[in-house]
């Protein structure tokens, strides 16, 4: 089971999920996931901690979850937001209607119980929703306390407002002062009601003071990944230094490497002319010693590399396999001039191994025209003889045992073998060939060829 995977257990049998995508939305949080049937099920977090799990059927317009996917922040899995929610909650359990109202019953306020339930609107009838919460407004009213009650009524303001009852409540001239209050979206909001600040503030993100003021909001409550998701989001729409700075304090602070890197490399597919980004991410492309991507965003972006970038990608070159990896060829041939140019003793030895990788997909032809560049800058270098003299063996029939055995020498066993078979029909009584073949066959871990060219060269050498 992969981090995309989860399991979510229905009374007696557990249904394996894999998170499809999640909305950052308030202050609420919702995965949508898939069973291996194709069910779709939804998972509801109350700042970051789990809530309940769903099975969707069909969703109302303009409800809560409707509303969480076209005006939340929308990430699609894998994501490593995504990873830090659901990894910190199983496990996951289905809830009846009860079993939820005593959980939030159980631990949070009125008004946070009266706003999460409106996350249901879809799920449960929202007859039995909208008398759950009305219930709780009449309670406050009853007691005298009429702020606390009109917190409620903002709430079913949202949820149904062309009820009767609601529109009633809403124009009722005991709450006067209070409305006021709210129209005018006063600073007192911040600390009388934070449910209905913070709905305000989300809906005027795009404004730069009521941005900063709902991350104040979230640095309280110790919400990060939400403040991860804002930034994101921000950066996306307006990019700029100060708010990459501010998000990559984020990731450092909460989030490994790796994480990071997956973030960066999203918000690069979105933001291709954003530099610094581009500039971070290849950065961290070197530090993971990643050198392929690393070398397509040279490719891409041309950047001008430093001393000690060009000395940490020769040497990633120096340690990697160079029978496993595929460079383009002509930023590699960039690359290690720079890198020559610094560190010409090692010029012999770099040059081997990258002909080493560029025999993948190129022939003989091809690399001696690569190599030329460098036999005009370094005389005598060991590789262009080696490949000078392939090429006129590779024309005589007669040396195809020898330029095997120099494709060996490259690690090209696919090519050393076409050599050694035409070695084989050429001189039949001759084994020298057969032992290259069982040879390379069990460098290739396949002993059953290799097996069987040891018990021909063994037959041959008996009937000598």
């Amino acid at each position: 089971m992969n981090e995309n995977q989860f399991l979510l257990h229905d009374h007696h049998k557990s249904i394996l999920l894999k998170a499809e995508r999640a909305s950052f939305y308030l202050q609420g949080e919702i995965i949508e996931a898939f069973s291996e049937s194709n069910e779709v099920y939804y998972l509801f977090f109350y700042k970051y901690h789990f809530l309940a799990a769903v099975k969707a059927k069909k969703l109302r317009r303009k409800s809560f979850i409707e509303n969480a996917f076209k005006k939340g922040i929308v990430f699609e899995a894998p994501h490593p937001l995504i990873n830090v929610l659901h990894s910190s909650n199983p496990p996951y359990k289905m809830v009846s209607y009860q079993q939820l109202l005593k959980k939030l019953e159980k631990n949070y306020t009125p008004q946070e119980k009266a706003f999460i339930l409106t996350f249901f609107e879809s799920f449960f009838p929202k007859k039995e929703l909208f008398n759950e919460i009305n219930s709780l407004f009449f309670e406050y009213r009853r007691n005298g306390q009429l702020l606390q009650g009109y917190q409620i009524i903002r709430i079913l303001m949202d949820f149904a407002p062309n009820h009767s009852l609601v529109k009633q409540l809403s124009n009722d001239m005991l709450f006067n002062k209070y409305t006021d209050l709210y129209n005018q979206s006063s600073e007192k909001l911040l600390t009388k009601d934070l449910l209905f600040a913070e709905k305000t503030l989300f809906a005027q993100k795009e404004n730069e003071a009521s941005f900063e003021q709902l991350i104040v909001l979230l640095k309280k409550e110790s919400r990060w990944v939400d403040q991860c998701a804002l930034r994101i989001d921000k950066l996306i729409r307006i990019p700029s230094t100060d708010h990459y700075t501010s998000l990559l304090t984020l990731l450092k602070k909460h989030l490994n490497d790796n994480e990071t890197v997956l973030i960066l490399e999203r918000l690069a597919s979105q933001l291709p002319d954003f530099l610094p980004l581009q500039q971070n991410l290849f950065e961290k492309y070197i530090k993971a010693s990643n050198i392929e991507k690393a070398l397509k965003m040279m490719e891409t972006y041309h950047f001008q590399l430093s001393s000690s970038q060009v000395q940490a990608i020769g040497n990633i070159l120096e340690q990697i396999d160079s029978t496993k990896h595929s460079f383009q060829p002509e930023m590699l041939k960039v690359l290690l001039q720079s890198y020559i140019t610094y560190f010409p003793d090692k010029a012999e030895n770099m040059l081997t191994k990258c002909v080493s990788t560029l025999f993948k997909d190129h022939e003989l032809d091809f690399i001696k025209e690569w190599l030329q560049p460098f036999n005009e800058k370094h005389q005598n270098l060991q590789i262009v003889e080696k490949i000078d003299m392939m090429q006129k063996l590779s024309n005589d029939l007669d040396q195809m045992q020898t330029l095997g055995e120099m494709y060996v020498e490259f690690g090209q066993f696919e090519k050393a073998i076409e050599c050694f078979s035409w070695e084989m029909e050429l001189t039949p009584a001759n084994t020298k060939p057969i032992k290259w073949l069982s040879k390379i066959y069990r460098d290739m871990g396949m002993n059953q060829e290799a097996d069987a060219f040891r018990e021909l060269c063994i037959d041959m050498q008996k009937r000598a």
